[in-house]
């Protein structure tokens, strides 16, 4: 085995081999990879949307209701917004990036998400949505009204520039 051509062989077929086995392997890793981002990506979604389906009832009429959340609204001006039609929005990049709706409820006024505008590949706002609810069932709780939690909805994507989850027609 003094012979040097042999050793070149193998170190060639080693090469060669490498080449194919980690364009191969490189490619089962990146399959892999994506299938867990989109599996951990669908869950964190559902999450977010979960939470965002949380609703508030406020134990009093709307125009009760609604003087608390302006309150509310005003006192955060870069995190909320009053917008038109007696809408609130909650803001990530815009004003209206997730939109707030009052509803008469059997039990009083029912404060829900109903529109949530997609941002970096899922809807955005949870954090400030429950400092929303926090703060109207504080505001509610020092005019000593009753607030409880009411039921929860779901979202139905909407495909668009952006794109924005809206909240199911059942509970409109």
């Amino acid at each position: 085995m003094d012979n040097p051509v042999i050793y070149v062989a193998i170190i060639v077929a080693v090469i060669i081999g490498a080449m194919f086995l980690g364009r191969g392997l490189r490619r089962g890793v990146s399959r892999s990879g994506g299938r867990y981002a989109r599996r951990t990506a669908a869950d964190r979604v559902n999450r977010m949307l979960d939470e965002l389906g949380a609703t508030l009832v406020v134990q009093a009429p709307e125009l009760e209701t609604r003087e608390i959340v302006d309150r509310v609204v005003r006192e955060q001006p870069r995190r909320f917004s009053i917008l038109e039609e007696g809408e609130y929005g909650i803001r990530f990049v815009e004003s209206d990036d997730a939109v707030v709706r009052l509803v008469d409820d059997g039990w009083g006024t029912r404060m829900q998400v109903v529109r949530s505008t997609e941002r970096l590949g899922m809807p955005q706002n949870v954090e400030f949505w429950k400092d929303l609810r926090s703060r109207v069932a504080s505001g509610a709780g020092a005019r000593e009204i009753a607030v409880i939690d009411g039921p929860r909805h779901g979202f139905t994507r909407r495909d668009g520039d952006p794109s924005f989850w809206e909240v199911d027609d059942a509970l409109r």
